[in-house]
């Protein structure tokens, strides 16, 4: 599971976003409500992504930010603010921010922008080559797995790397749909990772 970082001061705020990315099953999640507490998480969880509020109680979250840069930690920092100004943004990538999202937001854009995050830091394990394979049509994916329409479409989307958040989006689905599928597909093709869906889709051939 990836280890994600959430400081942010306001307690409903952060127990929402923790809530948020537990749901979605691939995360353990730790929380700061004050820079000092955030710095000293980092050095300790050493988090593989952190989540950054700019309104902090002690010292501003580019303090953070730029701390976290200078004692080394290269994990992606997403920064979440009600500031909305162009200069807000440019000041936060200037000092090595990877993403800025505005308040308010929706559950699904966080956990799409997280997952595109680590994706580029942390490449999803290679599936096995099809090889020789051919790949198997819907009607095969169907006929052979019993996958709905729905599910030979979340299994084509989840070989392509996408989140249950990003299935979600692509498929116009609530996200517990799209997670329900699939849990549903991993279950049909009898695997126990996502990473193993690439190569269910093909047929070797001998």
């Amino acid at each position: 599971m990836n280890r994600i970082l959430i400081v942010e001061d306001t307690p409903e705020f952060a127990e929402a976003i923790q809530r948020t990315l537990t749901l979605d099953g691939r995360y353990t999640v730790a929380h700061a409500g004050r820079a000092a507490e955030a710095l000293a998480l980092a050095a300790y969880e050493k988090p593989d992504l952190v989540v950054l509020d700019l309104g902090l109680p002690d010292k501003d979250g580019y303090y953070v930010l730029t701390e976290l840069r200078n004692r080394g930690h290269s994990c992606p920092v997403l920064i979440l603010s009600a500031r909305n100004l162009e200069a807000d943004k440019l000041e936060g990538f200037r000092l090595g921010a990877d993403d800025y999202v505005t308040k308010p937001f929706s559950a699904l854009e966080l956990l799409a922008r997280i997952s595109a995050l680590l994706r580029r830091v942390q490449p999803a394990e290679a599936a096995p080559a099809p090889g020789d394979g051919r790949p198997l049509s819907d009607e095969e994916l169907r006929d052979r797995f019993g996958l709905t329409a729905r599910q030979v479409s979340v299994a084509r989307l989840m070989a392509e790397g996408c989140s249950n958040a990003e299935i979600a989006t692509r498929l116009s689905v609530s996200y517990f749909t799209a997670r329900n599928h699939a849990e549903q597909v991993l279950a049909k093709f009898g695997v126990p990772a996502r990473a193993a869906i690439g190569a269910m889709l093909f047929e070797h051939v001998t």
